[in-house]
């Protein structure tokens, strides 16, 4: 990862949940050719997950473990199926979204994408809390073997492909 990215994220990630004055998710989308799977993890600080689920869904969510409402998987399912995609070659993959988990004022969302064949162009697609927040801004960092990249995906460039050798 590009040094400068390191540092900026480190810094942006260091504001507390309760007042940050900038709106970040980081997602690790990781392509797995021997488990033919693309796997991923998203971050998103708590506070900001919560209000966007109680906006879009008008439900009195609370994401304090032990304290959630029974239908917050339900929503949180539907809201990453709702705001995240990922096409691979020109096919958009059905997400597999398998849980999440807190710590300290972070959500992590678990997702996997199944059967996935070598590929040469994958596109992300990323609006993960923009329709809360016309600031925020989500970093993604995609792996697949000996290819890297992070990119920045935000409101009005909220897409990005990238082509991948084979």
């Amino acid at each position: 990862m590009n040094i400068n990215l390191a540092f900026i994220l480190s810094f942006l990630m260091s504001f507390s949940a309760s007042k940050h004055e900038y709106y970040l998710s980081v997602t690790d989308v990781d392509y797995i050719e021997d488990q033919n799977s693309i796997q991923i993890i998203s971050r998103v600080f708590v506070d900001d997950f919560e209000n966007v689920l109680k906006k879009r869904y008008q439900k009195p969510f609370v994401l304090i473990e032990g304290n959630e409402i029974e239908e917050t998987e339900i929503y949180i399912e539907r809201y990453i199926n709702q705001k995240f995609s990922v096409e691979v070659d020109g096919e958009i993959k059905q997400l597999n979204y398998l849980g999440f988990k807190y710590k300290d004022d972070m959500v992590f969302l678990f997702i996997e994408i199944n059967q996935i064949k070598p590929f040469s162009r994958i596109t992300i697609k990323d609006e993960i809390l923009i329709d809360l927040f016309k600031t925020q801004k989500n970093l993604i960092h995609f792996t697949a073997k000996n290819f890297k990249q992070s990119f920045i995906l935000e409101k009005d460039l909220e897409t990005k492909t990238l082509y991948i050798n084979k």
